[in-house]
């Protein structure tokens, strides 16, 4: 004799949405980091190293803490010589922000741009017999 099937009174859960994703500090150092390389006008700031931190993401001038899927994010900068820095500054606020957010899945609740230093833009090549004219 067999018996009869009831259904069950668990719900089927689908196994993408099974487990949780943690999203370590240096993913979102990273991403922030090429996020910030491709907006033009500023450039990382190498040595300015919090004394804690030795990591090769905080030595390329990007730090994260990351908590509960919300991210703060500082970025050591230099700016280029004729940029406007606050406009430069909330551009990469917008491209680091929605990077982070897109390729993580973490939400960025501050971007902090510490602008430590100002150079002039690198010269295209020119040969040596040139400069000397």
């Amino acid at each position: 004799m067999t018996t009869p099937r009831t259904q069950s009174t668990r719900r089927h859960t689908p196994a993408g949405s099974r487990g949780r994703t943690t999203v370590s500090p240096a993913v979102v150092e990273t991403t922030a980091g090429l996020a910030a390389a491709e907006v033009p006008g500023l450039r990382p700031h190498p040595a300015r190293v919090e004394s804690q931190s030795r990591s090769a993401r905080a030595r390329r001038g990007v730090s994260a803490r990351v908590s509960h899927g919300r991210a703060d994010i500082r970025l050591d900068v230099v700016a280029d010589y004729g940029v406007i820095v606050p406009e430069v500054a909330a551009d990469v606020r917008r491209a680091v922000g929605a990077a982070v957010y897109a390729r993580a899945g973490v939400r960025v609740d501050t971007v902090d741009v510490a602008v430590h230093d100002v150079s002039r833009p690198p010269r295209p090549y020119q040969p040596l017999e040139e400069q000397n004219r």
